[in-house]
């Protein structure tokens, strides 16, 4: 895109902004692992519907035929069994990124060198000693103790949209930099669909999609954590997931249909333990040992919804 030092328009404002990186230590420690429930903590599933508020498109890298004169290719959005999905690897990193920007998490993936970063929260290294988020969604050479399955859409509608082309981000540059640290985790704001030329197929604003949790073994707190995570909380956070997220793409509502945990009267006497419901309340109270409150407001307002801002539909 032609910039202001090439004769075009002055750039847009940017469509994110930082939440600030924790300066106090981070606690590591053992994961609890996957071999036995543990009486004093929680394993057992969650079950939920993804709501996109703006169109959603996760990029399946091939490009297809439409059948159409214009436009006559667009970006795919990823199927499993020809039906558009949400990967469960997605929504994992999305819901992880927001654990890591609440709690007392490491820095786990940046290109920022380690001068830049906070000497306390620099990635994990041993896997004896992991933070929260490393513990809860993994680390190099852990599978950690939360599983994501595909968020499947219900029906198999999709439209094409044309949204402005977008960039790979320059990680370096120096606006991700304040005093010679970086500014924080980065997070796209919400905000009105930016129009373009370049074709996509999306699962439209309204689409649902049907997705679980596993999890095993965690804290009450760290539940709490994942279920505020997810949308929760008092603080009710819209995550944003796939491609085109500068230009407003992704934006989802996320509802808990069900939580069932595993009734540890049962765990240890029979093969296949008994499950029952459980109330999400108490977890999100137990969550607040772990919530970091200056963050999780810093985020909450980063993530406000609904938003009346204009995204960029050219450079920013």
């Amino acid at each position: 895109m032609v910039g202001r030092e090439y004769g075009g328009p002055p750039p847009q404002p940017k469509p994110y902004g930082f939440v600030s990186v924790t300066r106090g230590k981070v606690p590591r420690q053992r994961p609890a692992g996957h071999d036995d429930f543990e009486a004093d903590l929680v394993s057992g599933t969650i079950t939920g519907v993804i709501t996109a508020l703006t169109p959603v498109h996760v990029a399946s890298g091939q490009i297809e035929l439409t059948g159409k004169r214009e436009p006559p290719l667009v970006k795919a959005h990823v199927r499993v069994g020809d039906r558009p999905v949400i990967p469960g690897s997605s929504l994992k990193g999305s819901i992880r990124s927001i654990v890591e920007a609440i709690s007392a998490s490491c820095i786990r993936i940046t290109r920022a060198r380690r001068d830049q970063q906070p000497k306390e929260a620099v990635a994990c290294q041993k896997l004896d000693q992991l933070c929260v988020a490393c513990r809860m969604f993994g680390a190099l050479g852990y599978q950690g103790q939360v599983r994501f399955s595909d968020a499947v859409l219900r029906g198999n509608r999709t439209e094409i949209i044309q949204v402005p082309p977008l960039y790979t981000p320059r990680l370096q540059a120096r606006l991700y930099y304040e005093g010679g640290q970086i500014k924080g985790r980065k997070f796209y704001r919400h905000g009105k669909l930016a129009q373009g030329n370049v074709p996509v197929e999306v699962c439209p604003a309204g689409s649902c999609f049907d997705f679980s949790v596993q999890f095993d073994n965690l804290t009450p707190a760290e539940l709490g954590l994942l279920l505020i995570a997810l949308g929760q909380g008092e603080s009710r956070l819209h995550p944003k997931l796939g491609g085109g997220k500068p230009a407003c793409c992704g934006t989802v509502e996320i509802a808990v249909t069900e939580l069932k945990v595993v009734d540890m009267a049962t765990a240890y006497s029979q093969y296949d333990a008994d499950m029952k419901d459980a109330d999400v309340n108490t977890y999100l109270e137990a969550a607040k040992e772990l919530v970091l409150s200056d963050q999780l407001r810093e985020l909450a307002e980063l993530l406000r919804y609904p938003s009346e801002r204009e995204c960029p539909n050219r450079n920013y």
